[in-house]
């Protein structure tokens, strides 16, 4: 959260499921997931309130600081897997923030930012992929971000359900070994996959995202 002139701006992230048409039982997997991403997201205090449904195939959440956000975009990509997500960022004042749900009560610029985000992955990019997009009201940050982004957004094609498996084990308990005992494979195993998956690449991005955010939001 940051405070100008006495209104609160907060980062705002809108998600959309893409081809949830085609997915089978998807308000019960949708739901499924939402719930345990919003125990631990409020257990690690990243968001302010549960995530909430806004549509379908759309749901919506506030960050308690704009330097969450990395944090946030990785877990969203890799506990929906294998749903894919477009992810639109919005920044700015927001009304009624810590009221629930978000989608009935809170207003205001992040919101509509981060509407404008989601509209621009909706319509598509000819020349690249993109999956992730940021309207904060900072040209230079966006600039930064998008492009960073669509980067990172190019390397989570081919991540395969087993790779995304070490991923997470990696993100838990942040140690090798452990994975490759729980796993019953060699250590030399467990680097190859992180290696072959990109895992140290989208580390690195949230690493350094989270450092940026600050001077910028």
């Amino acid at each position: 959260m940051r405070r100008n002139g006495g209104s609160a701006s907060y980062a705002v992230l809108t998600a959309d499921v893409v081809g949830s048409r085609q997915v089978a039982s998807f308000r019960s997997r949708r739901d499924r997931k939402l719930e345990s991403l919003s125990e631990l997201h409020l257990g690690k205090k990243l968001i302010l309130t549960p995530y909430a449904v806004t549509a379908w195939d759309e749901f919506q959440v506030i960050l308690r600081k704009p330097e969450h956000i990395p944090t946030v975009l990785l877990d969203l990509r890799r506990l929906f897997y294998p749903l894919k997500l477009w992810i639109a960022v919005g920044f700015g004042e927001v009304t009624g923030a810590r009221r629930q749900p978000v989608n009935q009560y809170a207003g205001g610029v992040a919101l509509e930012r981060a509407r404008i985000a989601a509209d621009q992955l909706k319509a598509g990019n000819p020349k690249y992929l993109a999956l992730t997009s940021f309207q904060t009201g900072n040209a230079l940050f966006d600039t930064i971000a998008n492009s960073v982004y669509h980067l990172h957004d190019s390397l989570l094609v081919g991540i395969t359900a087993k790779q995304w498996a070490v991923i997470n084990l990696q993100i838990e308990t942040g140690r090798m070994d452990q994975i490759a005992r729980r796993r019953r494979v060699d250590l030399s195993t467990v680097s190859r996959t992180l290696k072959r998956s990109h895992y140290w690449q989208l580390e690195e991005t949230r690493q350094a995202m989270e450092a940026i955010i600050p001077h910028y939001l």
